[in-house]
This record gives structure tokens, sequence and C-alpha cells, in this order.
């Protein structure tokens, strides 16, 4: 690293880790779960506490409950959710002259903590063990939350003045499908580029998939099983459909490529039916995750943008022919319900801010991984809805989210806050030309 200010940045970042870890620890001490998969939720506290040090750190901040009214519009828009108690934080530190502006995303709610008698340490104890930080959260997205307020806050300390305003975001609801960031873009919240600090291990994601949540009732006819040709079972013939779709997501993971992103996969996830073993199923339901690619590239490099219609229309017509193929099903077609959507996000590498933090991550780490996240994440709702180009990058490992004695490891914590301290100064030192 030859930039003086930008070493002593590292070095200050360095001597701050005490302080750095225990501000961490205080977020996961906050229970900020959501209840109801996002209907309701705990964040109050913990919102209000940021808000506080922010304003203490010479931010102008701002607590606003998220309208449903203000939000209905956009495709994005999860209905049906109460935000009495439930506030968004946006801070801003405006900047000198001017530079490019910045927004730092994340969201302060959590996944449930489960059954507490499974952890092995407190969900809410923030405990250290051979360098990882345990709790709920930590890694989804508390972590990344406290490596982007701190990488503001440690610019400040070290003296660099930055030339373009930076707004923080912490947003609720983001578990419950991302009404909190679809409320900043509501209330008017812009800047020329943003970064989205979730879980990434510290590599370099202006992409991820979309995803439909479908479900499929089958209808069967139930009589007794002793006498079960004179019924159709349900289960059975979802079983069909079931190995149908195996059979798509097969025919995807050969045909449909990305270089930043898994091929699209089906996945099912749940599946009831029946009233009792001694009766034949008359009916069965069944609920399906299907992820696909923003953007496919065809072996000849070719690029091919992928709408959620198009996906849609693609499974119906595959159920369609597995139903054509058998006599039951044909005359008596599943029902579809399309329940949730999450739309993919996709920044062309080539973008500047790409650029800023690839050299930023290698100035720190001497490495520097563009890829993709594959699943969803509120990057979309700020380049889809808010037209801000946005990239993912955070501290922890995904395999951590939500998972029984969920951590993080505070030395890519610690270098999560660098490179993107050294990232905001390269970014907001430019002017929108540079």
């Amino acid at each position: 690293m030859k930039d003086t200010g930008k070493q002593k940045l590292v070095e200050f970042v360095d001597s701050q880790q005490d302080f750095a870890v225990e501000f961490l620890r205080q977020l996961v001490r906050f229970d900020s779960t959501f209840i109801d998969q996002g209907v309701g939720g705990h964040e109050l506290a913990i919102q209000q506490w940021l808000d506080v040090r922010l304003q203490d750190w010479g931010f102008q901040t701002r607590l606003f409950e998220p309208d449903n009214e203000t939000m209905k519009d956009y495709p994005d828009f999860n209905p049906g959710h109460d935000y009495t108690d439930r506030p968004n934080l946006v801070a801003i530190l405006p900047g000198a002259g001017r530079g490019r502006s910045l927004i730092l995303n994340g969201h302060v709610d959590t996944v449930p903590l489960g059954d507490r008698e499974q952890w092995t340490h407190d969900p809410l104890g923030g405990e250290v063990v051979d360098g990882k930080m345990y709790g709920r959260g930590t890694c989804d997205m508390k972590a990344g939350v406290a490596a982007m307020i701190l990488a503001v806050r440690f610019l400040q300390e070290a003296g660099l003045e930055l030339q373009g305003d930076v707004l923080i975001q912490t947003v609720v609801d983001e578990e419950g499908g991302g009404n909190g960031t679809l409320s900043c873009v509501a209330e008017g919240y812009r800047a020329d580029a943003a970064i989205v600090t979730e879980p990434t291990s510290l590599r370099i994601l202006p992409a991820s998939r979309g995803v439909f949540l479908l479900q499929v009732d089958v209808e069967g006819k139930a009589t007794h099983a002793a006498l079960k040709w004179g019924g159709v079972n349900a289960i059975e013939k979802a079983i069909k459909i079931i190995q149908g779709m195996n059979e798509l997501e097969r025919l995807w993971l050969a045909r449909r490529n990305s270089p930043l992103l898994p091929s699209p996969t089906i996945t099912i996830g749940k599946i009831e039916g029946g009233l009792a073993g001694a009766i034949v199923a008359g009916e069965c339901s069944m609920k399906f995750d299907v992820k696909y690619l923003p953007v496919e590239v065809d072996p000849d490099g070719t690029e091919r943008r992928i709408t959620g219609e198009m996906v849609k229309q693609e499974v119906e017509d595959w159920i369609a022919i597995i139903c054509a193929g058998d006599d039951w099903l044909r005359e008596h077609p599943p029902t579809l319900n399309w329940y949730l959507h999450v739309l993919p996000h996709y920044l062309d590498p080539g973008h500047p801010l790409v650029g800023a933090m690839c050299s930023a991550s290698q100035e720190v780490l001497e490495w520097s991984v563009v890829s993709g996240m594959p699943s969803g994440a509120d990057a979309r709702i700020l380049q889809n809805a808010g037209d801000v180009p946005t990239v993912i990058f955070g501290p922890g490992n995904l395999q951590q989210a939500h998972s029984i004695d969920e951590y993080v490891s505070l030395s890519q914590y610690m270098d999560a806050i660098k490179v993107l301290a050294v990232g905001i100064y390269g970014w907001t030192s430019q002017g929108e030309e540079g």
C-alpha cells in the first residue's frame, strides 16, 4: 500500500480492534428478532441505541417507521407487515466537496433464536472464543452493520475528510422480504452508489439470483386404503411433479450458466397431504424454491437477460407437460400459487464501484474476488427500485447465517472494516467524472 493516508487509516483501524469488538458485542446483545416471518419484530431498541451513537459522532439522523401506503406499488412490496415501533435509521455524514455519494446499507433484524438449549454459546451474549464471536446475527448481519458504521467512524477519527456524502441505512424487516430498504427508496434516499454489507466472506458481489416461492396443490380422490383402486392418491401424483421438477433442474444445471453465480435451482422444501395412514390421500400440497439467474451467458459469451415472467412461464409450461402425460392430472391439473418473488440484481462487473472495491481489497488484503450472491439480498431493491448501482460486500460466511451457534471470524470482521474504509474513502474522494 503506497498511499500514506490509506496506510495510516489501516493502522488506525488495527489500533481500534478492542473498541470494534465491543461495538459488535453490543449489537449482538440486542434481541432484534423478527416475529412471524417479518409481520412484526423487535428492532426498536437496537435502532434507538445506534441513533444515539451516530448522533454523538456527528451524523444527521432520522428514525422513521416504514409506511405500507408509500410502498404498495413497488414490485418487491410485502403486504400485511406492522411497523409500529420498528423504525428504520438513516444517518447522513455530509461530504466536504463534490465527491461521489455512497449508501451503506444493512439490516438489524435477525431470524429467531431457535431452541436455546441447542446453543453452546449464549445467542445474545457475543461471547468470543478462538477468534470467533458467537451469537444470533453475528454473521447475518450485525458484523456487516458494525463494519460499515465503524469504517466511516474510523475515517473521521483518522482525520481523512470525505468529499462525498455518506448515508448509513440500518433497516428493519429484511428477513421478512425487504420492506425496510424499500421504505428508504420510497422516502427518496439516493446516492451515486451503494454497498450492502451482507456476509460474502469479503468477496465483491455485483449480482444475486432471483427467487420464486411456488405452492403447488394437487387434487386426488380419497377412499379407504382397503379399496385403493377406487381412489386417486394425490401424494403419488405430487411425486410425479417433484420428479419432473428435478428433471427441469437438471436441464437448467446443464444449460444455464453465469461466470458470477451458481446455475438456477429448484428445491422442494415442503410437502404435506392426506388425512391418515389408512386413507388414500385426497389432496397434497408442495412448496418449491425456484432460483434463477439475472443474466445467462451462452458458451460463445453471448449474454441474455432473464426476467421473472420468463421463468414462471417456463415452469408452468413444464408442469403442464408433466400433467399431459398422466390421465388424472391432465383432467385435474394442479393449482399453482407464486406467493413470493425476490427479484435478482445485476451490476456490470466493469462498473467503477466494482473497480473501487477491488482496488480497496487489493490494497488491504492483497487479493480480490468478484462473484455473485446465490440468494436474494436488499441490493436488488436499491438497484432495481432506487436505480442506485449496488454491490454486496461484508464479513462472515453465508453458511453460518441462521444457524445454531452462529458466529463471525473477528479477523474477517476487522478486515472488512479496513476494506470498507479504504473503499469509502476512494469512492467519495472522486467526483462523478472520476
